[in-house]
């Protein structure tokens, strides 16, 4: 069974949404599925998943007092590769007590990572900050990086079987639900993030 999702606007995206949740429902228990995420449903899931602090996504978080985030993403496609453009805003320097001492930097960045699965989870790793158009907070951040190369996860997670049960839940109606998503493999393409899939479903 192959579900392609495209968000749309309004009703569109509504109907799409229904669409997908009524295919899923309909499958067999175990049964081998697709599910082609386009450009738009990227974009939503790293924008619920990855900014789900106030819109922002911390790469760096010393309990808010050194930090470095993005926000504001904008999500393509590349071969083997997912890209963020974003807006990051960063206090780099040395936490005394309560107080970082250091420096603001604020600027555009492109940020990467290669996708891969673990049971119902996207695995964004090999994370890197592949563009930084202030000069100034490119070097503030390769500084970092080099004096403290853990400070940066190299990795983040979306979970795919929270986003189906939310669509699951929000058309409603159906007493089937959704026990397990079980991620077989994907293929990470320009114009879609190809997953293949078992689930399991139960109804009382």
């Amino acid at each position: 069974m192959r579900i392609d999702l495209f968000q749309r606007r309004g009703a569109i995206e509504r109907t799409a949404l229904a669409v997908l949740t009524a295919l899923v429902l309909m499958a067999p228990a175990s049964a081998a599925s697709v599910l082609s995420l386009g450009p738009r449903i990227v974009q939503t899931l790293i924008a619920e998943q990855l900014f789900n602090r106030a819109g922002r996504w911390y790469l760096i978080d010393d309990r808010g007092i050194c930090y470095t985030y993005l926000e504001s993403p904008h999500v393509r496609l590349a071969p083997d590769r997912l890209v963020v453009n974003a807006h990051l805003s960063s206090r780099i320097g040395q936490r005394i007590g309560n107080n970082c001492l250091g420096a603001d930097f604020a600027s555009n960045v492109t940020l990467s990572g290669r996708l891969h699965s673990t049971e119902h989870n996207l695995i964004l790793d090999d994370l890197r900050i592949d563009h930084v158009d202030d000069e100034a907070t490119r070097d503030a951040l390769n500084m970092t990086l080099q004096l403290a190369p853990q400070a940066m996860s190299r990795t983040a997670s979306i979970d795919v079987l929270e986003f189906v049960r939310k669509q699951v839940i929000a058309t409603g109606g159906s007493p089937v639900h959704l026990d397990q998503l079980r991620i077989v493999n994907i293929t990470t393409r320009t114009d879609a993030i190809v997953i293949q899939f078992d689930l399991n479903l139960s109804a009382p």
